[in-house]
Parts: structure tokens; C-alpha cells; sequence
């Protein structure tokens, strides 16, 4: 069913962000800079990728006063802060070591696709650990399982291979960073497996054992993970 309106924009439309940045540009971003850092004391930054940010500040009763304003400020617009994706939590250098003492887990957070944990370095200093959000690697599989599926009689393997290929390529590029080795290679693990499940699904006689299939993937390889963001150098990977 087909429902013209005259506010708001499609869910999960192409002019949905791009309205959102211009908007928050000035209703978030120009505010942060221009006045409430101002009034915040100590270190405090923004980062921000269309309607999604954190907001950090080095005091907790910072954090409290910076909600509070966010608040105020987006119900001058009209707007208002999500609740399931609203919290303030402590984060940082001392977090693994206050959360010890607290008995408790160390304070983790979710944006643009990946975890963010507490880590430490090889030479034992604190570094913001990355790696894919295990709903978001859920649902990268099923998407590939469905495609797959999709495509395992319409088309020659000839024809999707090299799509195959783009696809995991393509997760390398966005999951590649440093951290997150584990998760693009569980990624590529799945989709091999699920690739060899769809071919032999091609017909009733089983195409390819573990073997077969290895030996094959010999011959027409795929991409394996590999790093490409070495994010603690701000530098690729060669």
C-alpha cells in the first residue's frame, strides 16, 4: 500500500541520510562546536556519520549536563534521542581497571557496524579495540546465504563467481581493520561453506566433498581476509 506524505523522509531511502547530515550539520554539529563546548569542561568531541554519533566528554557530571542539552536542543526541532540507543557509560584507559573493582564487565559500545571495547596494545597501553558487531556479521551471512540461493541455478557459476568475489572483497574493505581479523576470516569461513552447500544443491548428486572443493577453490581462488585500515597508524596496508 502506497501513502504520500508531506514530512519526513522513506525509511531506508537513498535521500533519508542525506537529508539527515545536512540537517544535523547545524541542529548537532555547529551547536556541539560553537556553544556547548563552551560550557563543558575538559576534553569533550563529536563524531558523527549521518544520524548516528557519540558524544564524549572526560567528566560524568559533564555527560549528564551534555544529555540533558541534547535533549532540549532536539525538541527545538522537533526531534527527539532514541531510548534504546541513548545511555552514557564510562569508557577508556581506566575502564578495564574501575570495572575490575566494580565486579563487572568492561563497558563496550556499538556504532557505524563494529564493537568498540577497551583493548590493550603489544607494549601493554590502552587502545579502543574494534571489531564487527556480531548482529551485523549475522545478518552479512544470511544476506549471503540468500544470495547464494539465489543464484546457484539462474546463472552459470562462470557469471557469479567473480560477483562472489566483489562481495567479500568488498566486507574486507569496510571490516578490514586492525583488531579484526577474526571476524572478516569467520566471514570468509562462512561464505565458503555456504558456497560449497549451494553448489551441491544444484542438482540431486552431490557435486563437491570437502576435498573436491578445496581443490577447486585452488584453481579459482577467492579472496581470503586480510587487513586493509591499519587504523593505529592512520595508514593502509600494503
Amino acid at each position: 500500500m502506497y501513502h504520500e506524505v508531506e514530512k519526513g523522509t522513506p525509511q531506508g531511502g537513498n535521500l533519508s541520510p542525506i537529508l539527515s547530515n545536512i540537517f544535523l550539520h547545524y541542529v548537532l554539529d555547529l551547536w556541539f562546536e560553537k556553544k556547548i563546548k563552551k560550557e563543558l569542561k575538559g576534553n569533550c568531541h563529536l563524531v558523527r556519520y549521518a544520524d548516528d554519533y557519540i558524544c564524549m566528554v572526560q567528566y560524568k557530571e559533564q555527560a549528564a549536563y551534555l544529555e540533558h542539552a541534547l535533549k532540549e536542543r532536539f525538541k527545538k526541532f522537533e526531534l527527539e534521542l532514541h531510548t534504546d540507543k541513548t545511555r552514557t557509560i564510562s569508557f577508556g584507559r581506566y575502564e578495564r581497571e574501575n570495572a575490575k573493582r566494580s565486579k563487572r564487565k568492561a563497558n563496550t559500545f556499538e556504532f557505524l557496524g563494529f564493537t568498540h571495547y577497551c583493548g590493550m596494545s603489544r607494549k601493554g597501553k590502552f587502545i579502543v579495540g574494534r571489531k564487527t558487531n556480531r548482529k551485523k556479521l549475522a545478518k552479512k551471512c544470511k544476506e549471503m546465504n540468500q544470495w547464494l540461493k539465489s543464484v546457484r541455478n539462474a546463472e552459470q557459476i562462470k557469471n557469479w563467481w567473480p560477483i562472489l568475489k566483489s562481495k567479500l572483497r568488498g566486507h574486507y574493505q569496510y571490516y578490514g581493520i586492525s583488531g579484526n581479523i577474526r571476524e572478516i576470516s569467520s566471514y570468509y569461513t562462512i561464505s565458503v561453506r555456504l558456497t560449497c552447500k549451494w553448489l551441491n544443491r544444484r542438482s540431486q548428486k552431490k557435486s563437491y566433498n570437502r576435498d573436491s572443493f578445496k581443490r577447486y577453490l585452488e584453481h579459482y581462488q577467492l579472496p581470503e581476509p586480510k587487513i586493509i585500515h591499519n587504523i593505529y597508524t592512520l595508514s593502509p596496508v600494503s
